[in-house]
């Protein structure tokens, strides 16, 4: 696998070993630059107990700092807590990024993400890893939540097990001082 080779699915490429050999420096970095995600929208969260680790999905057709990649994922190794509060609108719900902060405390990655509407997302860890690339067919308008059938919603998002295009990867492991 190599940076710009289409057809790796994202899931795993999230698995592979050798992942940080891809780190190249994005545009915006989210786990050191506050906003870097601002306007992206939050698909999907996954929790892995048996690896500690935490997965976030956006979607970057909107985001603000973003523009070499229609989506974006960071990864928290080693997790330690995982807080959500929010409400829904109905049986689907656009949850743009309004703030993004992370914060590097006690050799530990804080990430919080306020979304709308009016959801708060905490995740905090050991490590964190970010991606950025181009899932084929996610560069049109995001599709219409109200009208679409769920089938042309979920063929119009990114899912973990679609096919992605890395353009930039980071990496980050905090250090007590």
């Amino acid at each position: 696998m190599a940076l710009g080779v289409l057809g790796v699915i994202l899931e795993e490429l999230l698995l592979d070993s050798a992942r940080r050999e891809f780190a190249a420096a994005p545009e915006a970095d989210a786990l050191v630059e506050a906003g870097a995600l601002q306007e992206a929208a939050l698909l999907d969260i996954r929790l892995n107990m048996v690896t500690s680790s935490a997965w976030l999905l956006f979607d970057c057709r909107g985001a603000l700092q973003i523009e070499m990649g229609n989506t974006a994922v960071v990864v928290v190794r080693d997790v330690q807590s995982v807080q959500w509060s929010g409400g829904s609108r109905g049986p689907r719900t656009w949850r743009a990024v309004l703030g993004w902060t992370p914060r590097i405390v006690d050799g530990s990655l804080s990430l919080t993400a306020d979304v709308s509407p009016g959801g708060l997302l905490e995740v905090v860890g050991k490590a964190g890893e970010f991606y950025v690339g181009d899932v084929p067919g996610c560069d049109d308008a995001p599709p219409d939540f109200v009208s679409a059938s769920d089938a042309e919603v979920r063929s119009g998002l990114a899912q973990w097990s679609s096919e992605f295009e890395l353009v930039h990867a980071s990496f980050v492991e905090p250090h007590p001082e």
